[in-house]
């Protein structure tokens, strides 16, 4: 039996990695056409390319895991089932269920290797692509934007150009509000890792300007060099918002238990514990409905199992979002989805 599963496991890590390629190769086929014009810009096209993917492609092949988890596991069990090798195991006297254990159990692995990915791996990999020009996905030059760095600090830049890592017609305000930086432009000092002032910048006190009486030492203040406060990459400047998987799903929690009436982070949170398994609970509500069809045609077992994989996206959508509008628990509502399927993926992989 041990041999067997070790060729049952072969077929799932071949699909695997037909999947995996399959989807790689498609991204970057649209992606590059999309974007030519932005990586021809690149100072050293080949580097820059090179980088840009690197920081970029993981995380979209960790937002289609659960896809590529049952579209490997189903091509697996396709291949069984029209190579009639799961018929021959079933006529030797084993089980359907106890053969497709070496499909099931690599791809429960799988899932909690994906919930490890997002703890450990994806954060690094978001730190580094925001200390590097090249980790940015959307516009390399902008203008008009405003973005607030890890410290509370809002920066207002007129210009950015990732390209010569300056920006230009600058201002700063403070966390609490009380001081603004006037910088007419900043530059990025890539082995100091922070923005330099080429010349003269002035510091306001807002809390002595908008004073009713007169105030000691409110007058502004002048610099040259690094800031007195502010620090943020040049990559964040090319994103609008920073989003919850740059996180790992420790901090996330540690935030969620400090902030528990932030619904959308605790949504969040339990949505991103349910993302990789969502991939194998899926997968063996299909493989249910394709090995147990009842006299149905592989056919109609294979859409229904389609439709599953729709109908999980739309109900995940729409008690996410009651959830974050407040008309169910964030618990609840990030988890009714995955419940319900995996009870309904139980009972139809029980009767096969």
């Amino acid at each position: 039996m041990k041999r067997f599963d070790r060729y049952f496991l072969s077929v799932f890590v071949q699909s695997l990695l037909l999947v995996l390629a399959l989807f790689t190769t498609v991204f970057l086929v649209v992606d590059v056409l999309l974007n030519m014009d932005k990586i021809q810009n690149f100072p050293d096209v080949a580097k820059g390319t090179l980088l840009f993917y690197a920081y970029n492609l993981p995380p979209i092949l960790y937002l289609l895991y659960p896809f590529m988890i049952i579209a490997s596991g189903m091509f697996a069990v396709a291949r069984l089932i029209r190579s009639r090798e799961l018929l021959l195991m079933e006529a030797a006297g084993v089980g359907q269920r106890r053969a497709l254990a070496a499909v099931l159990i690599p791809a429960l692995l799988l899932g909690l290797l994906g919930l490890g990915l997002r703890q450990f791996a994806l954060p690094q990999l978001a730190d580094s692509a925001r200390e590097s020009p090249y980790g940015a996905f959307e516009y390399r030059k902008g203008k008009r934007i405003s973005v607030r760095d890890d410290d509370g600090n809002v920066w207002f830049v007129r210009n950015y150009n990732l390209d010569t890592r300056t920006v230009s017609d600058v201002r700063i305000m403070s966390r609490d509000g009380t001081r603004v930086i006037v910088a007419p432009e900043l530059n990025w000092i890539d082995d100091q890792t922070r923005w330099w002032s080429p010349g003269k910048s002035t510091v306001y006190d807002l809390a002595a300007l908008t004073a009713t009486e007169p105030v000691e030492n409110g007058d502004p203040t002048t610099f040259d060099g690094a800031l007195p406060y502010g620090q943020i990459y040049p990559a964040d400047f090319a994103r609008r918002k920073r989003s919850y998987g740059d996180k790992p799903l420790s901090q996330l929690f540690n935030e969620s238990w400090e902030n528990p009436d932030d619904r959308d982070l605790r949504v969040a949170l339990i949505h991103e514990l349910w993302h990789p398994l969502s991939g194998v609970i899926l997968l063996v509500c299909g493989i249910g409905l394709i090995i147990a069809r009842s006299g149905r045609s592989a056919f109609k077992a294979g859409s229904l199992a389609i439709l599953a994989v729709v109908g999980y996206q739309i109900l995940q959508f729409w008690f996410e979002t009651m959830s974050q509008a407040g008309g169910l628990s964030p618990i609840v509502g990030a988890s009714v989805a995955p419940v319900l399927f995996g009870i309904i993926a139980g009972v139809l992989y029980w009767r096969a």
